[in-house]
């Protein structure tokens, strides 16, 4: 799979963010959230004659994230309106109501994809820092005044900026190995529980599973991340 440049994903965010958070802002509402948390990631390494090895076994690694969230339909700025697209909401309450329940969102990380393995008498380690942004949308559904569940898609965008592949003594830089120094494109879903502190200040519980997509091979190998996350995080809403 040929991934397009970096100036065209960039062209991509762009546009996205445009239509995501600049359209209607006096109906939508928005939130910044920080989590940190932990990745347990699965190499999903096959080599050349098809086989997936069993000899890599996930580590743990660091999961660090700032967000930035907005909510479709602000239900409760709505009735502070008199313009059309309140006149409207209000005769439609069921659409309005189904609205307000969605969230769109964007995302910057910074996440260690680690793993541990051996190869005969040969110990090894991936120690890994990537960089990423990322999109995703999904509900908040309700469970009482303060406290909601939350499930989203997700797809990101990860690039290394720092890895090495530690056999015994021997140190390899990854920022050099085809397998780990291109875009690497995850997608999954994570869910979540939300409580509100007060008007200002919420925190959050999660969980999160992400999968390589569109993984290319490498001199006839191929090797996909499969991280799964906990984290715990704060969010912040801002007047």
């Amino acid at each position: 799979m040929i991934l397009p440049s970096p100036a065209t994903w960039t062209h991509v965010v762009y546009v996205g963010l445009f239509w995501l958070f600049a359209i209607y802002p006096p109906l939508l509402a928005q939130n910044w959230t920080i989590q940190t948390g932990t990745n347990i990631t699965q190499y999903q390494f096959t080599n050349s004659s098809g086989t997936q090895l069993a000899s890599i076994r996930p580590s743990a690694g660091r999961h660090l994230e700032i967000g930035y969230q907005k909510i479709l339909l602000d239900t409760s700025k709505l009735l502070l309106k008199t313009n059309g697209a309140a006149v409207y909401f209000a005769n439609h309450s069921t659409q309005a109501k189904l609205l307000s329940m969605l969230r769109l969102g964007i995302n910057v990380s910074s996440d260690q994809f680690n793993a541990l393995g051996n190869a005969g008498i040969s110990q090894f380690a991936y120690q890994t820092e990537f960089i990423g942004i990322g999109l995703q949308g999904g509900v908040q559904l309700p469970i009482s005044k303060k406290m909601a569940f939350e499930a989203m898609g997700k797809g990101n965008v990860h690039s290394l900026i720092h890895g090495n592949q530690v056999i015994n003594t021997q140190n390899l830089d990854l920022t050099k190995d085809a397998q780990f120094n291109g875009l690497q494109v995850l997608v999954g879903y994570l869910v979540q529980f939300n409580y509100r502190i007060n008007s200002f200040v919420g925190l959050h519980l999660g969980y999160q599973s992400m999968q390589s997509m569109g993984v290319s091979a490498v001199n006839n190998t191929q090797l996909a991340f499969k991280p799964q996350s906990v984290f715990v995080g704060i969010r912040l809403f801002p007047n």
